[in-house]
């Protein structure tokens, strides 16, 4: 039977705590008081659930607002010193109330995490699947790789509501990523294939070193990169194509229409230069 189990904040540890065990399928296959148990590691700390969390369990039939069938972990009163919330994440329904810290969704491959707030830096760095939403901001590196990893986000969906920081997707290779307000420097630097959209104004330094990939923009940037040359045509199966898969997406993203194909740039030339920034406006 479907159920929901609630970890609410009670009392703050003072440091930064790995909750990357604090998954819904896995807390759902124990009882409360197993729960209550659990040992998180913080640094050269650690810490007990029970002692900063309030544990507490539901059925479904008493959770008329859970939107998804099967286990559903909601955190509540989230703080920035949680870090790697839904890393690894597999199956379930995982929401967090208020900010997380670093790593959120970290190398997430399945079900879905929607934090109600602000997220750290890395969130959804190496993703591979799942859906990831986040309605404040986030930090650096978002659905971005590791320093020395070779791959960025490879799978999935990453929404964020805000604005999102510096070299969002970088050495991305697949998935869908949008972001309604705007990005820091970097953004889609070094991409290799997959959608990033961004509603907002860009930082410095988008698109570098791209090789393929689509990089949507709602807004006519102040400047294109040096790299990029304007052209393409017959393109038009694939923006309607584009702009269906996009219907239940965020603003303005969700209100694009097939008949109005956007500019197109091709690039960048100083590497493979198959990617290609498409200027919605």
């Amino acid at each position: 039977m479907s159920q929901r189990t609630t970890l609410r904040v009670k009392t703050p540890p003072g440091f930064r705590v790995d909750a990357s065990s604090l998954l819904p399928m896995p807390l759902a296959a124990m009882s409360v008081a197993d729960i209550e148990g659990m040992v998180l590691p913080a640094g050269n700390d650690r810490c007990i659930v029970g002692d900063i969390f309030d544990v507490s369990r539901h059925e479904a039939a008493d959770v008329p607002e859970a939107p998804h069938a099967g286990a559903t972990l909601v955190v509540e009163n989230a703080e920035p010193w949680l870090d790697r919330i839904g890393a690894r994440m597999t199956d379930g329904h995982l929401v967090v109330h208020g900010s997380t810290g670093d790593y959120s969704g970290f190398q997430m491959a399945g079900g879905r995490l929607h934090i109600e707030g602000d997220a750290g830096h890395f969130t959804a760095c190496e993703m591979r699947g799942g859906r990831l939403t986040v309605t404040g901001h986030s930090g650096d590196f978002a659905a971005g790789a590791l320093a020395g990893d070779m791959e960025g986000m490879t799978g999935g969906t990453l929404t964020i509501h805000g604005n999102a920081g510096a070299r969002l997707a970088d050495r991305m290779r697949r998935g869908l990523v949008l972001v309604g307000g705007n990005a820091g420097d970097f953004a889609a630097s070094r991409l290799v294939a997959g959608t990033v959209g961004i509603a907002g104004q860009l930082g410095a330094h988008y698109a570098y070193g791209m090789r393929r990939g689509t990089l949507l923009l709602a807004q006519q940037p102040a400047h294109l990169p040096p790299t990029f040359t304007e052209g393409g045509r017959g393109f038009d199966v694939f923006w309607a194509l584009l702009v269906r898969s996009l219907a239940t997406e965020i603003a303005p993203f969700s209100q694009w229409r097939a008949a109005s194909l956007p500019t197109r740039h091709a690039g960048d030339l100083a590497v493979d230069g198959r990617g290609e920034i498409l200027v919605v406006s």
